[in-house]
């Protein structure tokens, strides 16, 4: 009676973990903040969208830590927009990278307001110069631990054990490009400091942080621009 009565607890945790997954999250991207521009262009600027390099293999093996003596379950997402299960939530809507971080860039660029115009655009256009960017990383690990009890396991979330950890990563490379000479102005590769955190029962934390960090790859970003002098001629 004992045994069956841990084993309902047990299921009843995990259902509950499952539920609190389902939740789905959606990108908002909000741009730095910038005082008045002590560099300023009268060029146009067009950002189109992004071109993905990241390996399109995606890992789901949380399920995995229901078998005994498992002492966890994980997933390794290198595109997890695409994945239906997360640690901390279900679904990502409304989410595409190649055009999301495009769009974000020209919002970043347009606030600093130190060149005439700023757009996002899927043709160069009129413009001056083109912002490429490259997508190279934004892994995503998870892990959702038993402790090798199974259905068990989450019994020990209750009295303060960790119920598992999430981890997400962010590379970029932007290029600037002369859109009328198609020289190349400025080039680099921007990487953020992960993103770790622990989850526990009663404080799921955020595992779709990657606005946050691409805010922050942004503005490092426009402070290299306004360094170049080639960019301003």
């Amino acid at each position: 009676m004992k045994k069956c009565f841990f084993v309902v607890v047990g299921v009843l945790l995990f259902s509950m973990i499952i539920s609190g997954c389902a939740s789905q999250k959606a990108w908002v991207y909000k741009p730095n903040t910038y005082r008045q521009p002590s560099v300023f262009s009268e060029k146009t600027v067009v950002v189109p969208p992004f071109i993905d390099q990241r390996d399109d293999i995606n890992k789901n093996r949380i399920p995995l830590y229901l078998i005994p003596l498992m002492p966890f379950g994980w997933a390794d997402y290198n595109a997890p927009e695409g994945a239906q299960m997360h640690i901390n939530s279900g679904i990502w809507i409304n989410y595409k990278p190649t055009e999301d971080f495009a769009k974000a860039l020209a919002q970043e660029l347009k606030n600093a307001n130190v060149f005439k115009e700023a757009y996002f655009d899927f043709k160069k256009g009129s413009s001056d110069i083109i912002i490429t960017g490259k997508i190279i990383n934004t892994k995503y690990r998870g892990n959702l631990i038993s402790y090798g009890l199974s259905v068990y396991g989450p019994l020990l979330w209750l009295v303060g054990f960790p119920a598992g950890s999430i981890n997400n990563e962010l590379s970029i490379e932007l290029s600037c490009t002369d859109s009328k000479t198609n020289q190349l102005l400025f080039s680099k590769t921007y990487s953020a400091p992960k993103y770790s955190k622990i989850s526990w029962i009663y404080n799921l934390p955020n595992d779709f942080n990657y606005s946050s960090m691409l805010n922050g790859l942004y503005k490092q970003f426009l402070l290299d621009l306004k360094n170049e002098p080639t960019i301003f001629k």
